[in-house]
């Protein structure tokens, strides 16, 4: 198993690779974040962060019966994960960027959405194991931005919930992670489907921070204009 590990992990550093030479990553790095920039992204989190219990709940629908570990961590697992898009609502509302009305996730952000309820309706628990892999152990990929987001916009651990305590959560969750794929991942048709969830997924994720940018460069221009 560990050499499907191996492989699973250079398949994520690919993903994170790819994000990295992205424009959203490059703006990140050489730019101050704006407060809108960072109201973009988090609006995003907390519409994909929605729907995580429902679909990994979903998964049960295709599972066999017969296995009651993997349904265990299932319903486990989606019981855990309700309610944490509240945290990005309580942070964004601490610093003022909570908006009036909720504005509709950008396309990247629908099409990870739909995505993942497919996998779970259609493909079931071991494919969805791909998306949790990596997403339950971000935080060395992304500490660079959320460095940028505490120190650009002076934000303090009380007001970054969703990341301070997710890591928190997220590193108990990817121990579980493995164990689960250690125990259900069994043949390659298994394996190939964790593999394709993975890269997908993260692909997706990508494209959600680089539509977040474009959202926000266009916004800007259009202030602009008006102005």
């Amino acid at each position: 198993m560990q050499s499907f590990f191996n492989e699973l992990d250079a398949i994520v550093e690919a993903g994170w690779a790819r994000i990295k030479q992205g424009e959203y990553w490059k703006f990140s790095v050489a730019n101050t974040t704006p407060a809108a920039l960072y109201q973009q992204v988090m609006l995003q989190v907390y519409h994909y962060t929605r729907y995580n219990s429902v679909n990994q709940a979903a998964c049960a629908f295709s599972a066999d019966p017969e296995q009651t570990t993997l349904l265990r961590f299932i319903y486990k697992h989606a019981l855990e994960e309700l309610g944490h898009e509240r945290m990005v609502l309580r942070d964004l509302e601490a610093v003022g960027l909570l908006p009036e009305e909720m504005p509709a996730p950008l396309a990247p952000t629908q099409a990870l959405i739909a995505f993942l309820n497919d996998v779970a309706i259609r493909k079931g628990p071991i494919a969805r194991l791909g998306y949790s892999y990596w997403a339950e152990d971000v935080y060395d990929h992304i500490q660079p931005i959320l460095d940028r987001f505490r120190n650009d916009l002076n934000l303090r651990d009380e007001v970054m919930t969703f990341f301070v305590a997710h890591s928190t959560i997220d590193e108990k969750h990817s121990e579980e992670v493995r164990l689960a794929m250690e125990r259900a991942v069994k043949t390659e048709e298994d394996r190939q489907l964790v593999r394709e969830v993975a890269r997908v997924t993260l692909w997706l994720t990508g494209q959600l921070l680089e539509e977040a940018l474009r959202a926000y460069l266009a916004s800007q221009q259009n202030m602009r204009e008006a102005s």
